[in-house]
């Protein structure tokens, strides 16, 4: 598929459609032909896009993306993964020592870096229009230990960082390793207490 680059020359932001220019042709451009949406079309960005016809048959822009749109690790970032990876990594410290230590921390390091890996490709994927990579595929890695890299990823890439539902997994695969983590710290408390009121309530609706 033929892509083009351009530059925005009109955008009307409440309207959410505008014009890009590349060379000598003017398209239209909507904002729902964005492949990836995650920074507002403004005038003078510069795009990469595939020519295509609308529902009106006039000359349009399909699978749009930005280009130079990365982004940058703050040191609030950078504190932010630090306290995130604090009980995951005391846990790791406390389960195992030697070389065992040395494996849990490699495994960490070697999902992280995978993952962030998978992301850069999925992006690039996309701003060619190119087969993606199943966001299962991503969420598989980041459960495997690779949610530190795929944090770093969505701030860097601006990748995925938009997408609700993504984030709302992608979370959620975070907190499970909190929670096992912290859990394993207290002795399973939290997890013995659960089962035990499991197992109370059941009980109780046995005996009625």
């Amino acid at each position: 598929m033929e892509s083009l680059r351009g530059k925005i020359v009109a955008w009307d932001r409440q309207k959410g459609y505008g014009y890009v220019e590349a060379g000598r042709r003017r398209v239209f451009l909507h904002i729902r032909d964005f492949a990836e949406r995650h920074k507002y079309p403004e005038i003078g960005d510069t795009i990469m896009f595939s020519p295509g016809m609308d529902a009106k048959d006039r000359p349009c822009a399909k699978q749009a993306v930005h280009l130079n749109d990365g982004g940058r690790i703050r040191s609030v970032h950078v504190a932010f993964l630090t306290i995130l990876v604090m009980a995951p990594g005391i846990a790791a410290w406390r389960l195992a020592t030697g070389k065992g230590l040395l494996f849990l921390l490699g495994w960490y390091l070697a999902f992280s870096g995978l993952t962030y890996f998978l992301y850069a490709d999925d992006k690039n994927r996309a701003r060619h229009g190119a087969w993606r990579a199943p966001e299962k595929a991503l969420h598989f890695f980041e459960l495997a230990g690779g949610w530190p890299g795929a944090f770093m990823a969505q701030r860097r890439l601006r990748h995925k960082c938009a997408k609700l539902s993504f984030q709302i997994l992608f979370w959620l695969i975070v907190g499970a390793h909190q929670f096992i983590a912290v859990d394993y710290l207290l002795n399973w408390r939290i997890t013995g207490a659960t089962v035990r009121r499991v197992r109370a309530v059941g009980a109780g609706a046995m005996s009625r």
